[in-house]
């Protein structure tokens, strides 16, 4: 059989050889025709049509080459472009790398990046070495894993809560495989895309240990596993707790997320500055009668090159600063200007309220209620304009502060929801005293509905105790469509979620 490239190269020349082979014929018939001219204008035809059909073919050729000459020209044209791409693409790594060579060879901590599928993608030299494996057994695997399964068991909770979004810290005393025991301090902070979804978390851990009394294991005497279980490696290399070392960390940490070295003047000059970005989140109604939209605002830091960092890589480090009131101020003040700039527009469209999310530190502050009042004078607003947001976290932890900043919001005229209700426990008890107008049900219990005879019962004794009161429900991470199906049967009030809406610019509301 002919390879085709063979017959594509051979055919110009069959073609060829076929003309002459007719001319020739001709010839002879002509010849043997003794020149009659009936048989002469007949073969003389034949042989026009033959030179046609050649030049024909031969012109079609021509135009197919320059065709594919063209396209050949805006292929390499592309790949000229892709190249240009992968050259700044990989300039952009090397300066990574060498931000990630910094907190692998200085950071005195451990630091690790998992990524969406649970899936270790980057640890620093302090990881490796505690948990004494090469970084093959690290890199490219689960945390289970690598963790074990016991210690990953402990840590489930924290990670769906990271996965949902939410930044988690906490300490906790953990004895180790060979005796020692460590006070540990983590900090989880998500890594979110430009639509708000999670990508992924770095997991940023060191050691409290207090030189008195617990006793931490020397670096000079490494840890192996008693047995095939790994260690329990969601703990840290021992480090110093001097407070030249914590806010050399902070520091450290600050110029990885923001460029500058000093983390609170950094923070500060981006609020003066207005380099915070607001976005916000549909609200919907899951059933008619529920109400208006309602948005649930949230906030991105800009860099110099207008990339958003999303709240997880800068909240910790605004908290641990104290900073978080301050912020918290510049949403109300910025949003504000914005619905007093929209009010005609924001009417007609049938908007009610926006959800403003309240720090732990901002529930303990005695001048946020009046500065939001101050604020709702200045542009002329009603306080039901705006609905702050206490996690039930924070309701049970901080529960007098949290009483209080309730009652005196609730004098502003603002509204009030309580979110993440049902994570832990459901007690309504904790209910009592506070002026609610709304209860968002945790997104944990919203995502395993479908799945989870247990969790749908929690649902729906939440949304039927909380209606049976008077209070307005809302369902937090709602995905799909066939969720929300279900939500409108029980019937939820309201829904929010990636299924209903991503995070879009505030400004996009116009």
């Amino acid at each position: 059989m002919i390879r085709p490239n063979l017959l594509a190269r051979v055919q110009p020349f069959i073609a060829v050889a076929a003309v002459l082979v007719t001319a020739a014929i001709l010839v002879v018939a002509i010849y043997f025709t003794l020149l009659d001219l009936q048989w002469i204008a007949f073969l003389a035809g034949t042989l026009f049509a033959a030179v046609l059909a050649v030049v024909s073919r031969a012109t079609r050729a021509e135009v197919t080459a320059a065709h594919r000459g063209k396209r050949l020209a805006v292929t390499e044209d592309r790949l000229n472009q892709e190249v240009e791409r992968r050259e700044k693409a990989e300039l952009m790594l090397g300066r990574a790398n060498s931000k990630l060579r910094f907190a692998d060879e200085l950071l005195p901590l451990m630091v690790a990046y998992v990524d969406a599928e649970g899936m270790y993608r980057y640890h620093n030299q302090a990881f490796r070495r505690w948990l004494d494996l090469p970084p093959h057994r690290i890199d490219g695997h689960h945390m289970r894993e690598v963790l074990g399964r016991i210690a990953y068991s402990q840590l489930e909770d924290a990670v769906a809560r990271i996965y949902g979004g939410e930044p988690v810290n906490y300490e906790r005393t953990q004895k180790m495989p060979n005796g020692g025991v460590y006070r540990i301090s983590a900090q989880y902070i998500p890594m979110l895309d430009g639509y708000g979804k999670v990508t992924g978390f770095f997991a940023l851990l060191r050691d409290m240990t207090a030189h008195g009394g617990l006793q931490p294991v020397t670096m000079d005497a490494p840890v192996n596993p008693p047995s095939s279980e790994p260690v329990a490696a969601v703990l840290t290399v021992p480090m110093p707790t001097k407070a030249a070392e914590q806010a050399q960390f902070d520091d450290a940490i600050a110029e990885e997320v923001t460029g500058m070295t000093n983390a609170r003047e950094r923070i500060l000059a981006a609020i003066e500055r207005n380099e915070f970005t607001l976005f916000c989140q549909l609200i919907a109604p899951l059933h008619d009668g529920a109400g208006g939209n309602d948005y649930e605002v949230l906030i991105r830091l800009t860099e110099e090159e207008n990339n958003l960092i999303p709240p997880g890589a800068f909240f910790p480090l605004a908290e641990e600063l104290g900073l978080l009131p301050q912020l918290d101020r510049w949403v109300v003040s910025n949003l504000l200007d914005w619905i007093a700039a929209h009010e005609s527009h924001r009417k007609s469209a049938g908007r009610d309220a926006f959800f403003v999310n309240v720090a732990t530190a901002t529930l303990s502050d005695p001048d946020f209620p009046e500065y939001v009042e101050q604020q709702l004078h200045k542009h002329g607003l009603s306080g039901k304009v705006l609905c702050f947001e206490i996690t039930d976290a924070d309701l049970v932890a901080h529960r007098g502060d949290a009483e209080e900043f309730a009652r005196c919001i609730k004098k502003a005229g603002c509204r009030l929801a309580l979110s993440g209700f049902g994570r832990d426990r459901v007690s309504f008890n904790v209910l009592k005293n506070l002026p609610l107008d709304f209860i968002k049900i945790d997104g944990n219990l919203i995502l395993h509905v479908l799945k989870n005879s247990a969790d749908l019962g929690k649902v729906v004794a939440i949304n039927r105790i909380a209606r049976g009161i008077g209070l307005t429900t809302v369902a937090e991470m709602v995905e799909d469509d066939v969720t929300m199906g279900r939500l409108r049967e029980m019937p939820v009030d309201y829904g929010q979620g990636f299924g209903i809406s991503r995070p879009r610019p505030l400004s996009e509301l116009v």
